[in-house]
């Protein structure tokens, strides 16, 4: 039997674990099914179709479909014990003459539900299909202080549960608004985050800066640009006109060197044609010096003060040219100077950007790193206060859940035992009451003979007066209407007893509500590095605010269902006790009136009897015949009326005997009803035990897993730390004067250091967790070698209860059967009294910090104490009885009523029990559920900083990306500083080039200075001639002339002396030296 239950248990849990995974989302398809269940259809059928065996359609519906219906479930829990069969209580005889009625008898005696179900064929379907009437409402229980203030919690939270979502629906979209601005920020600016407005208002002031800067030195760049370009025009022109005229000189030149006298002429010839046509007309033929002479001094003379025209414009373009020089070379230095500072700027900017961001990238990720520090600190004491809390309460569920299954053992094998017994006694009741009842009906055939042998003899005795022979024939109906009460008030027994049947099936899929119920469906709702930690503690915090309130109202809506379940059963239960109370004390009330009817009715008889045989006396001569024979059926009358008061009274006693045996099978039943799913939570505990081992170990390779993934965080900090000390380095180099900087360097270092011992520490205490957790496992190794201990304990309490049912049956075999009951029954409170001491020995053993359940314990003492004692009672109570059966029937149904009310109470204090157990049990499934949902938090977790890892990987790689960009654009302003360069030296090339140009020029107009020289010499020359000439002349004008032109002619030379020495002294040329010591030698008369 208990392979088959075990095998039955075994196949309903896997049962209900596939429905659990199939039904997470249907927890109100699930109340309706529960609730479905309760009706009286699902009653019915799940009580017909008991009877098949479970291995075939225990799982399946009439379609031979999955079952959803619990009540399916449930009735694999039913022992087989239960199942009646017709060869222990066998159908008594039934009277012809009242068909519907036979079974009165048996049925009263029985009292069974299944004896009326079998009966239901010759009865009528009708009555066993009528639906039971819906019973009053009861009283619900006060509910304690900790459900009151927790359901106070919950009505508070209700009241803030909308402004919260709200609340969290704005942050989450904020939230979601809020990611992709930071992308953009970190992939367009060095800034991370939006928490910094100010680090955002200085870059954006740095680039207005920067770009006023550059416009700035655009603009004067470029005013600078318009001015050289005009000076350079202006420049151009100028050098232009004097080549023009220079080579207008040199035309000129060329014009006069062939003949010292041609060019005179020519000259002359000139200065005629622009004077005038005058002297042209007096003379043409003749050729008069003394005309050409003034005209040509007039023309030397202009030509001098054009050449110091020349002299003065070339002075000042040499002194234009100077200040262009300086101009020049001071633009090439001041644009040396703006490139250089440019690109210094642009450097130290880049350098300084780029140094500011990696500054802020350390910052910002040595903040990561002591944030992620510390919340691994905290997760790691979450973890390590959990484990402790869920080893101690694990510890305390197993130790518990041992002691109830030790204890629901214990009481299965008594109620199996006491099942058996009362099986027995149930079956030596049938065979007694079906003997009385055979023998009850001999006795009234044989009363109706007698009472036809009366009536005959009243026939007879025709002298006697009137009054016996009106009462011969009323007897007949009374005595015919005396058996037809008791008939019908076993059919009324009958078809409350149905009722009671229908009521009793019906309360059997209560316990699949729990069973359903345990089954409601869990909530479903967040790397280790990365910028953006704030926003993924927030996201975590926000989820965990959500999983704190999901949970919340997930253990309000099971306390609400458990308390409306529980209730329901309590007011199921009340109202069949009520129902099956109420049957019984009608029953019993119409069997007594029945028995005192027919008492008074043979009463009456006897009186009318009497009366007749005094009245006869007076003919008694006559009928002496008649009176003997009156005297025999006297005699046997006596008899058959002691044997009637013996037979009414054992079976008054048998009656009550039933009643209270078939209270003792309901009570037991009901017990047995109990206890399975007790049993069925308790394997579903051992179930959830296997499935939190499980679960432990996989969270011991979780730990393990994230134990690797911070050692490989820890070489990535490491290899973060080393790239960190070389861009010290760099900046070092790079930054030397920046002192401030490098102090905050230092302190950030020594933050890295700290963090470091932050994560050295973290590691010991995560040894010293993984070591606990070898601790945890070691003991919960512990517990299961214990309950592998125990169960050889159990096997070896089965054989000693197979044993004792052994000794049971050999002393029921030779006892009575009342004091093998009184025997039986003392055995078994003795036996429970052993064991509930032994149970609270090892619980003081076991559990001596836990008070609350030695209360509990001492409270099952105390019922047992009272449940003894309401034995012992009951006991004397059928002893008095079978004493005074009809004497004390009142007494008997207030002691009954009484003994009710204490099984009513006691039955509620054992619900009671079963509630706090069940509730226990849901507590550590919310704690397993916890764990779960932990579980999934740390894989969130997991997945979260796997993430984040890629994000940092990503952003890195953007980072390097970034300085390659930055290193081309550092080259490409190198390549435009370098162009710039060689466009300045392009400038002063051309700069040297005009410079050279300029002193072609020199030279060219110093050899035009020589050849005027020679010209003025030999102009002086000619002089000189024509002085000569001019001597032999008569006029005095013409020597006053001559004087005149002479004497201009000394001051003229002395003019061209004093530049010709100075030219000479000036000039640093020798060829040009060596020309003009020739023109000196002649001006100065050196050959003479």
């Amino acid at each position: 039997m208990f392979q088959r239950l075990k095998g039955s248990i075994d196949r309903v849990i896997a049962e209900e674990q596939a429905r659990q995974k199939t039904v997470n989302d249907q927890a109100d398809t699930a109340r309706r099914s529960t609730s479905v269940t309760r009706s009286n259809s699902g009653a019915s059928n799940s009580r017909r179709a008991r009877p098949k065996k479970q291995g075939q359609d225990a799982f399946k519906n009439d379609d031979g479909a999955a079952n959803p219906d619990p009540a399916v479930f449930e009735a694999a829990f039913v022992i087989d014990d239960e199942v009646p069969s017709r060869a222990t209580t066998p159908r008594p005889p039934t009277d012809e003459k009242t068909p519907q009625n036979g079974d009165s008898s048996g049925g009263a005696g029985v009292g069974n539900i299944k004896e009326s179900e079998d009966n239901e064929d010759d009865d009528g379907k009708s009555e066993g299909d009528k639906p039971v009437p819906p019973p009053k409402p009861v009283a619900a229980p006060e509910l304690s202080p900790e459900v009151r203030a927790r359901l106070r919690k919950l009505e508070k939270l209700e009241a803030t549960y909308p402004e919260l979502l709200r609340s969290y629906r704005i942050a989450h979209s904020r939230a979601t608004s809020i990611e992709p601005f930071e992308r953009a920020l970190r992939e367009n600016t060095p800034l991370t985050s939006i928490k910094d407005p100010d680090a955002l208002i200085e870059y954006l002031q740095q680039l207005n800066l920067k770009g006023d800067m550059v416009m700035d030195e655009l603009k004067r760049v470029s005013t600078e640009k318009d001015e050289f370009k005009k000076k350079h025009d202006a420049a151009d022109k100028e050098i232009a006109e004097l080549k023009e005229k220079v080579a207008s000189l040199e035309a000129a030149k060329a014009a006069g060197e062939p003949t010292g006298a041609d060019e005179p002429e020519t000259k002359q010839a000139k200065s005629e044609a622009k004077d005038g046509d005058a002297e042209k007309e007096t003379s043409e033929d003749f050729f008069s010096y003394e005309n050409e002479l003034p005209q040509l001094q007039a023309e030397v003379e202009s030509k001098n003060g054009e050449i110091e025209k020349l002299k003065v414009e070339v002075e000042t373009l040499k002194t234009e040219l100077a200040t262009a020089k300086e101009n020049s070379a001071g633009l090439v230095e001041n644009l040396e100077k703006a490139t250089r500072e440019l690109s210094e700027t642009r450097d130290d900017a880049t350098t300084n950007e780029s140094l500011q961001t990696q500054i802020n990238a350390r910052d910002i990720e040595i903040k990561t790193l002591t944030e992620r520090i510390d919340k691994s600190e905290s997760q790691l004491k979450d973890l390590q206060a959990q484990l402790e809390t869920e080893k101690t309460a694990t510890a305390a569920a197993i130790k518990e859940k041992e002691v109830r299954l030790a204890e629901t053992s214990a009481l299965h094998m008594e109620l199996e035992t006491g099942l058996n017994k009362v099986t027995e006694a149930k079956a030596a009741l049938d065979t007694r009451i079906a003997d009385l009842s055979t023998e009850v009906k001999t006795l009234r055939q044989s009363k109706l003979e007698n009472e036809q042998k009366i009536e005959e003899l009243g026939k007879r005795l025709q002298t006697a007066p009137p009054t016996p022979s009106t009462t011969a024939p009323s007897e007949s109906p009374e005595v015919s209407a005396a058996p037809t009460q008791p008939s019908s008030s076993n059919k009324k027994k009958n078809k409350k007893k149905k009722k009671g049947g229908a009521g009793a099936a019906a309360p059997a899929p209560v316990p699949a509500e729990t069973t359903a119920g345990d089954a409601s469906p869990q909530p479903p709702a967040t790397p280790v590095e990365g910028p953006s930690i704030d926003d993924l503690q927030a996201e975590i915090s926000n989820l965990k605010t959500d999983v704190t309130s999901k949970d919340e109202q997930i253990e309000r809506l099971c306390k609400q269902r458990k308390t409306e379940e529980d209730l329901r059963e309590e007011i199921e239960s009340l109202r069949e006790n009520l129902v099956d109370i109420g049957g019984d004390h009608v029953q019993a009330k119409e069997k007594i009136k029945g028995l005192e009817a027919e008492k008074k009715q043979l009463q009456e008889r006897i009186d009318e009897l009497e009366k007749e045989l005094e009245s006869s006396s007076s003919s008694a001569k006559s009928n002496e015949k008649l009176q003997g024979d009156f005297d025999s059926l006297r005699v046997e009358y006596e008899d058959l009326k002691t044997q009637s008061s013996t037979l009414q009274s054992d079976l008054g006693a048998a009656q009550q005997l039933a009643q209270s045996r078939y209270k003792d099978l309901t009570e037991l039943r009901e017990v047995l009803q109990k206890a399975q799913p007790e049993l069925k939570s308790l394997r579903q505990e051992a179930a959830t035990l296997k499935t939190t081992k499980d679960e432990l170990s996989s969270k011991t390779a979780e730990l393990k897993a994230m134990e690797k993934r911070e050692k490989e965080l820890k070489t990535e900090v490491s290899r973060a730390q080393r790239l960190s000390t070389d861009r010290e380095s760099e900046i070092k180099t790079l930054r030397e004067k920046l002192t401030a900087e490098t102090n905050a360097k230092l302190s950030l270092e020594n933050e890295k250091r700290v963090a470091g011992r932050d994560l050295r520490k973290a590691e010991n205490e995560k040894i010293e967790l993984s070591a606990k957790e070898e601790k945890a496992t070691r003991e919960l190794q512990k517990l299961q070698d214990e309950m592998t201990k125990l169960r050889p304990r159990v096997k070896e309490l089965d054989a000693e209860c197979s044993k004792l049912r052994k000794d049971a049956e050999i002393a029921k075999e030779e006892a009575e059967l009342k004091t093998s009951q009184y025997t039986n029954a003392q055995n078994l409170l003795g036996s429970m009294r052993d064991q509930t001491h032994e149970l609270s020995i090892q619980l003081k053993e076991s559990q001596s910090q836990a008070e609350s359940l030695e209360e509990e314990i001492t409270e099952c003492r105390k019922l047992l104490s009272e449940r003894t004692r309401e034995a012992e009672t009951m006991r004397r109570l059928l002893a008095e009885a079978d004493e005074r059966a009809n004497s004390k029937t009142r007494e008997w149904q207030d002691r009954i009523e009484e003994a009710e009310k204490e099984r009513d109470r006691f039955e509620h204090e054992m619900l009671s029990t079963s509630r706090r157990t069940n509730r226990q049990l849901e507590e550590l499934k919310t704690q397993l559920r916890d764990l779960e949902r932990e579980k999934k938090t740390l894989a969130d977790v997991k997945d979260e900083l796997e993430h984040k890892e890629r994000e940092w990987k990503r952003r890195r790689e953007e980072l390097e990306a970034v300085e390659a960009k930055a290193d081309e654009e550092v080259n490409g302003m190198r390549e435009t500083v370098n162009g710039l360069r060689a466009t300045l030296d392009a400038s002063e090339q051309q700069v040297r080039d005009a410079e050279k140009a300029r002193n072609d020029l020199r030279r060219s107009l110093d050899d035009y200075r020589i050849r005027y020289d020679k010209i003025a010499k030999e102009l002086k020359i000619a002089q000189a001639k024509v002085a000569a000439t001019g001597i032999h002349s008569p006029a005095g004008r013409s020597s006053m002339d001559s004087q005149r032109s002479g004497g201009q002619a000394g001051g003229v030379d002395a003019v061209y002396l004093k530049t010709i020495l100075l030219q000479f002294l000036e000039q640093k040329d020798n060829k040009l030296r060596s020309q003009l010591v020739p023109v000196l030698g002649k001006l100065l008369s050196f050959d003479k």
